[in-house]
């Protein structure tokens, strides 16, 4: 058997096969690489993504397969990964693993999204409103400590009668704080080959994109993925981890409606302190996601402090740039030099 790579060369791999994607791809004048240029000149702003990472990734796996308890959550565990797992509590794969999944699994840092309570379809708005009632009320259940409300995702089960208008759905995801997640996409519908399912971290990178695979049954139940192509790209994505935010379906949305959504400006400047305005028109309740935020400080400052009104902020200087996690609340960020 061959040995690992060690971590280090092994995101070397990450960044070499994400550069060589990029020339291969991107065109030139890419949008993306202008915004980046853009943001690395400017005094302040919102990075793109949370910590400034390049891209970001999300795992998603529906119907609360046994093998997602058996196989899929202790990997992800493993290499400290989170996916978002879309369940089906009145089913028979839920209530067989019922304990894992009310008890154990919360614990581990995954998440659970809205995939309606027996995967029954649309038939009608009330089938439809009662499907997402009764599985809300199971995942907050197992989240007890979570806030009310709160946004959660949702996805659309596949292959069941669905005959109410987008309208109709709208309107009851909006009711129960439910957030439509990207469209299904996986193995073995759209991803063929384990390089076809590598190369969708690599599209991610290039692009400074969102990037995500979807699963059903993983190393068994039905239309399953695999063991040694969900293992690469597990392994793919931990190699990755210095370039690549790999979230659940909520935080994702968050971060990108707060970003659009927000604006950053520097309204005074002295040689021994910076305000900052930030102004968001998401609504905090559930919209809570701190957005990552820098500003450009003066080569001399060698300590500081940042405040957001009483809170203090943790922040990290490099190369003159302050970079800091602040609340998407519109109001003033207080940037000050302060004794070596």
């Amino acid at each position: 058997m061959n040995k690992p790579l060690p971590n280090v060369r092994v995101a070397a791999l990450c960044l070499g096969s994400a550069l060589l994607m990029s020339a291969n791809t991107a065109p030139a004048g890419d949008d993306n690489m202008t915004e980046a240029k853009t943001a690395a000149d400017a005094d302040a702003g919102i990075l793109k993504w949370k910590d400034g990472k390049q891209a970001v990734f999300m795992l998603a796996f529906d119907d609360s397969c046994v093998s997602h308890v058996d196989n899929a959550i202790p990997e992800l565990v493993k290499r400290g990964l989170v996916g978002t797992f879309y369940i089906n509590p009145g089913n028979g794969p839920f209530q067989n693993r019922k304990s894992a999944w009310e008890n154990d699994i919360p614990k581990t840092g995954m998440e659970y999204g809205n995939h309606t309570f027996k995967h029954k379809g649309a038939p009608s708005v009330d089938v439809l409103d009662e499907e997402l009632a009764l599985c809300n009320d199971v995942i907050n259940k197992c989240f007890p400590d979570r806030k009310q409300p709160r946004l959660v995702s949702f996805g659309q089960p596949g292959g069941v009668p669905w005959t109410i208008t987008d309208e109709e759905k709208n309107q009851l995801l909006k009711k129960y704080n439910l957030v439509q997640r990207p469209s299904f996409f996986g193995y073995p519908f759209h991803a063929k080959t384990k390089e076809d399912v590598l190369k969708l971290v690599d599209n991610a990178i290039a692009k400074g994109e969102m990037g995500h695979h979807d699963f059903h049954g993983v190393g068994g139940d039905w239309l399953t993925t695999p063991m040694d192509i969900y293992i690469a790209l597990l392994d793919k994505l931990s190699a990755c981890k210095d370039v690549v935010w790999v979230t659940d379906a909520v935080s994702y949305h968050k971060y990108l409606v707060e970003r659009t959504g927000a604006e950053l400006k520097i309204v005074a400047k002295t040689n021994n302190a910076i305000k900052l305005q930030l102004a968001c028109s998401t609504d905090p309740e559930l919209y809570d996601l701190p957005l990552t935020l820098y500003v450009r400080v003066p080569a001399q400052w060698k300590a500081f402090s940042v405040t957001q009104g009483k809170d203090t902020l943790v922040a990290q200087l490099s190369d003159g740039v302050l970079r800091f996690a602040a609340s998407p609340v519109s109001g003033e960020i207080t940037v000050r030099r302060t004794a070596n």
